[in-house]
């Protein structure tokens, strides 16, 4: 297989995987407030994205943490990874999934620094975790601390990939693919005119 072959299959079953994951972790974040708020879980999916209960007893407090865990708990996972991440290893596969672990979970947060925006127009999505979250915390404080709080948590996210040459990598990684299928290109070139 060569390597373009193989950078695109590393590709699309780092996507696959990821998304699979970021949805498990997401819901979970979710029914593990339910079920501490003693919710019995009616349905969970990953295909359809989706995790319902019925009962419990919540604060305003496990309120929001419920709205809330189901995107801090994918980060947490991908701060965990990123912390374990081994930058001198030479597996394509693994550099392109160490990439998406890094970018998926915080890249989702950005609706936490968008929406307090939108909810203080009095358009913010209805039924979206973001907006219900912001329904229990603003009778506590200002919906923009939220965005400030959640910037905060994507400068961290990106500074432990930085810092941890997840991004590097990748991009070297890529630099070499480009300079690989060039050398390709000139001797298949070469070859050709010399027939």
């Amino acid at each position: 297989m060569d390597k373009r072959a193989k950078y695109i299959l590393s590709m699309t079953m780092s996507v696959v995987l990821i998304l699979f994951l970021y949805i498990l972790a997401h819901e979970t974040g979710h029914m593990i407030v339910m079920l501490s708020a003693g919710a019995v879980i009616d349905d969970f999916s990953i295909i359809g994205a989706h995790v319902s209960s019925h009962g419990g007893e919540y604060t305003p407090v496990s309120a929001m943490w419920m709205h809330a865990n189901g995107a801090f708990l994918p980060v947490v996972v991908s701060l965990i990874y990123m912390l374990f991440y081994k930058k001198d290893s030479q597996n394509l596969i693994y550099k392109v999934f160490s990439l998406f672990v890094a970018i998926v979970p915080f890249s989702s947060l950005l609706a936490w620094v968008i929406i307090p925006f939108v909810y203080m127009g009095g358009q913010a999505p209805a039924g979206d975790d973001v907006t219900k979250f912001l329904d229990v915390f603003t009778q506590y404080a200002h919906p923009l601390a939220v965005s400030a709080g959640t910037v905060i948590l994507i400068a961290i996210g990106v500074l432990t990939a930085v810092k941890k040459q997840i991004f590097g990598n990748y991009y070297r990684e890529i630099r070499n693919l480009r300079a690989e299928l060039v050398q390709d290109s000139k001797e298949k070139n070469s070859e050709k005119q010399s027939i």
